[in-house]
């Protein structure tokens, strides 16, 4: 076993190799990783090991994430881990939305998509003229739904300023526009702005800030 742990030593230091040459600080931080890297592997054995065949063979044809996530939910299953499992839930949520709302953009993609620099995207963002999520590292994502053709979905400016006046973030925002509501006839908000019911979106978004509620 410890043989094993210090060939996987060397082989993360082979990854960073700043932290290998910057002496014995860095060789601590490389066994913390051998530590959570050997925890992370066996809970992915023990997962894997309680999945049927047909599990196994639908994770084959699947994404790094639904693998991670399918092993991570199974892993908070088996220890009876209620947090963990409300988190993957709401991570498996997420992602739904994001799917839903035709994926996400990065600020170069808007850019060009609406004839602009990623300068002027990101100040559209932050007047609350665009809609953004922030993911990991800091970086802005721009669900594709709100852009029709090579610009803005009409009247959803006007909309996210209403929203954010009324102290919904950025993910309540998207859960707004893409969700069902019963002030729009059962359309969602984003559908309706489509249709030209600017006015009703709008009241209804404004209705949502003030009740967090459609």
């Amino acid at each position: 076993m410890a043989a094993r742990k210090t060939a996987t030593r060397v082989e993360l230091e082979k990854l960073v190799p700043s932290a290998a040459s910057a002496g014995a600080g860095s060789v601590a931080l490389a066994d913390e990783g051998v530590v959570s890297f050997h925890r992370a592997m066996d809970a992915v054995m023990r997962a894997f090991v309680g999945l049927d065949l047909a599990e196994k063979r639908r994770l084959k044809e699947a994404s790094d994430f639904d693998v991670l996530a399918t092993l991570a939910a199974r892993t908070a299953q088996h220890e009876g881990d209620e947090l963990a499992q409300a988190r993957l839930r709401g991570l498996d949520a997420s992602k739904k939305r994001v799917e839903a709302v035709s994926g996400f953009l990065d600020g170069a993609g808007v850019a060009q998509l609406l004839g602009m620099t990623t300068a002027a995207v990101h100040k559209r963002y932050k007047a609350h003229q665009l809609l953004g999520i922030r993911e990991e590292k800091r970086r802005i994502g721009y669900p594709g739904f709100q852009f029709d053709g090579g610009r803005v979905v009409r009247d959803l400016p006007a909309v996210l300023q209403a929203l954010s006046d009324g102290g919904v973030d950025e993910w309540a925002q998207l859960r707004f526009l893409a969700g069902a509501n019963a002030r729009l006839g059962g359309r969602s908000p984003m559908d309706a702005l489509r249709a030209g019911d600017g006015e009703r979106v709008l009241a209804a978004a404004r209705a949502f800030g003030e009740h967090g509620a459609a």
